[in-house]
């Protein structure tokens, strides 16, 4: 879809707060104290961007150590990624299905540095000997921090004054006047880089020059044009292999997308970036976010041959005061409809508003009804595969033409269903 379709969808996003509470409960870890920045060298506006990380847990694998009998399981090493939020120094770890976001602090944008996003991640987990990161899509870099004096310090500002960006540098702060000062650098690595393990090594998001220059635009909006570059990441794949101290190896693919994520302001004037899409009106920084594609909660797409959503009819509050709880996937009579992931029958019935619907139980408190089916092809109790088919689109309730009514719920609360569907179904969606 285009972008400006694209982004009016992420808009209309709505992620209960019930949600959203259980995630950050789960996913917080750790905080260190803010530092206070003195000076962010910037050659233009980059807009906030944002990172939710998926974080991996403890496997457990047979043993195959002398003294010990097979298939006696003990605790394997495992990694995950952990959010860094650059402007405030604090880290969040694991999350259930969306992790947690990340406001960007120290990103810069420079025509002949290319974009240094600010989105920040770090490779966290034990006994970790190397780690190698690589990205299908843009380029990634680490960041540096180093005392520097306040003669080089005054060097920089004099190089600002004179129109010159000091290459891969981010920023420069300071604890108090008398203190010492710090310095963030960027170092480059390209698609892909294969180093020693640091744990406090922290990685981001870079657009070169050349992408820079085609989709950032002075004489337009600064600030849309800050997004047409964080968009360079939408539908990536960042694959992240780790080595442990035992010669081991695991790998895992993250699938990137980006979009409008939610702000919280709090009465102590910090801010938390949540893992969940802003809706109308509400406060957001333009980001990234990611999940583990083999641990992920994604959606196939339940409508064969549609990929449009009707307009006329929404999710959320509509304008005669009423609450519609999914969305309407306009089809041909008749059009085959899919289960939208594993899942048993729990319900299948019908009433004056739905039509004949039925009810999918995928675990862990997320469900999906498909409502206006014509007929149900399955019968409750009934074990069910992602993409088979369960049913058929009709007009059976309250509808002025044949399609699905859609609904996703967790632990019983509706869901925008569109946030769960990953970057590449949402870009071949159009609204009708």
């Amino acid at each position: 879809m285009q972008n400006n379709q694209y982004r009016k969808l992420l808009q209309e996003l709505h992620v209960p707060a019930e949600l959203n509470d259980r995630v950050l409960r789960a996913s917080r870890q750790q905080t260190v104290p803010a530092r206070p920045r003195r000076r962010v060298f910037r050659t233009a506006v980059c807009a906030a961007c944002a990172l939710a990380l998926v974080v991996g847990t403890v496997r457990f694998y047979p043993s195959q150590q002398e003294g010990r009998q097979e298939g006696i399981l003990v605790p394997g090493f495992s990694f995950g990624l952990t959010a860094y939020a650059a402007d405030t120094g604090e880290s969040y770890g694991p999350g259930d299905n969306g992790g947690l976001a990340l406001a960007s602090g120290n990103g810069m944008v420079s025509g002949e540095g290319g974009d240094y996003t600010g989105c920040l991640f770090q490779v966290t987990g034990e006994n970790i000997q190397t780690i190698s990161l690589s990205i299908d899509r843009g380029g990634l870099y680490r960041t540096e921090t180093r005392e520097i004096t306040k003669e080089e310090m005054a060097r920089l500002f004099e190089k600002e004054e004179q129109g010159l960006q000091p290459e891969g540098m981010l920023s420069v702060w300071g604890e108090s006047e008398g203190g010492p000062m710090y310095a963030e650098k960027a170092v480059l690595l390209g698609s892909s880089a294969t180093e020693d393990y640091d744990p406090d090594a922290r990685y981001g998001f870079w657009v070169s020059p050349e992408d820079c220059a085609a989709s950032f635009d002075e004489n337009e909006d600064l600030q849309q044009s800050a997004w047409a570059l964080i968009d360079t990441f939408d539908g990536a794949h960042l694959t992240v292999d780790v080595t442990f101290a035992d010669d081991s190896v695991q790998s895992r693919t993250y699938a990137l997308s980006t979009g409008q994520l939610k702000v919280v302001y709090n009465s102590d004037g910090t801010r938390d970036v949540l893992p969940q899409l802003a809706g109308d009106d509400e406060p957001f920084v333009y980001g990234v976010y990611v999940v583990d594609e083999d641990e992920s909660r994604w959606l196939e797409w339940p409508v064969q041959d549609s990929r449009t959503i009707s307009l006329s009819n929404p999710y959320g509050e509509q304008e005669n005061g009423t609450f519609h709880g999914g969305v309407d996937i306009p089809a041909d009579q008749g059009a085959v409809i899919l289960a939208a992931a594993d899942g048993t029958v729990t319900e299948t019935g019908f009433d004056a508003e739905r039509g004949n619907y039925l009810i999918l139980d995928h675990g862990d408190g997320l469900t999906t009804l498909y409502g206006q089916c014509r007929d149900v092809s399955v019968e409750e109790g009934t074990t069910i595969l992602a993409g088979e088919m369960i049913a058929a689109v009709g007009a059976t309730g309250m509808a002025t033409g044949p399609h699905l009514h859609f609904e996703v719920r967790q632990d019983g609360d509706a869901q925008n269903p569109v946030a769960y569907f990953n970057s590449d179904i949402r870009d071949t969606l159009r609204m009708g």
